[in-house]
């Protein structure tokens, strides 16, 4: 889809950018395209429970500013759905031109866990405002840099990921600001259904703002690819009753996957 070209139904509840100071034709590098579609499979500790996706097309606001729509959905496999099924999406909006969020959605079907939540951003007023089926809560000033929970992911795409670097944001969640770091740790080969790919493993974690129910929501890691592309690998939290990973199985458009890695070494482990 082209960024001129009509948006999808999702238009009508997309609010316009603003900001007309920012020229429309002049857009962040980014290094996904539009109709990237990314499939993993999800597994704890080694049984398979279901699949998710990632997937991002180009769309405009009503007043014509280019946006990248990212969404995420999650659903639970046969097996797992006779006793916790899942059924969820996430969906962001981010202004292509400098990729802050205009709105995010959530729609989680979790086991009896039911939500359904919306934060809308007014970029040019500096103000968020979430709500859900029973709260509104509004909050401002925003600060310069901040995302949303699946915009931070995609930004840290944009970002160079060298070991070692420190990349620090404001997460919005919830009517809430969390000061958010992720901690670029090394680089080393993954598994993947694509093959063997050289990654760069980085860490996100809360700041001091965190509370104590995130706080115990265990350790999450990422691997992104070591090319251009940084194509998210793989994700794991590491919980008290184990790990949940997301292991990358088929990448659908944009640009060619990068070669897989060569053989590792005896001293460089191959992670799984």
């Amino acid at each position: 889809m082209a960024w001129g070209a009509a948006a999808s139904a999702s238009r009508g509840t997309l609010p316009p950018a603003g900001r007309d100071s920012l020229p429309k034709d002049r857009l962040l590098p980014v290094p996904f395209a539009d109709g990237e579609v990314l499939t993993y499979t999800i597994a704890w500790l080694k049984i398979e429970g279901g699949e998710m996706t990632l997937t991002t097309t180009d769309e405009t606001t009503p007043d014509g500013v280019p946006v990248h729509r990212i969404a995420l959905s999650a659903v639970s496999n046969e097996y797992v759905s006779k006793f916790y099924p899942v059924n969820t999406r996430y969906e962001s909006w981010v202004d292509a031109r400098d990729f802050l969020p205009l709105r995010f959605e959530k729609h989680a079907r979790e086991g009896r866990y039911v939500s359904d939540e919306i934060e809308e951003f007014d970029l040019g007023r500096r103000i968020a405002v979430w709500r859900d089926e029973q709260s509104i809560r509004a909050t401002g000033p925003l600060p310069e840099r901040f995302q949303d929970v699946i915009s931070s992911f995609y930004y840290l795409r944009t970002q160079q990921l060298v070991p070692g670097r420190e990349i620090r944001m404001e997460l919005y969640s919830r009517g809430k600001l969390y000061k958010l770091v992720a901690d670029v740790q090394a680089k080393e080969p993954v598994e993947t259904d694509l093959g063997t790919l050289e990654a760069v493993r980085v860490q996100p974690r809360m700041l001091e703002s965190e509370s104590a129910e995130d706080r115990n929501k265990g350790k999450l890691f990422l691997w992104f690819s070591a090319d251009a592309r940084r194509l998210p690998l793989m994700a794991r939290t590491i919980l008290p009753i184990g790990s949940v990973t997301a292991r990358l199985t088929r990448v659908e458009g944009g640009r060619p996957v990068a070669a897989p890695a060569p053989s590792p070494s005896p001293t460089g482990p191959t992670t799984r």
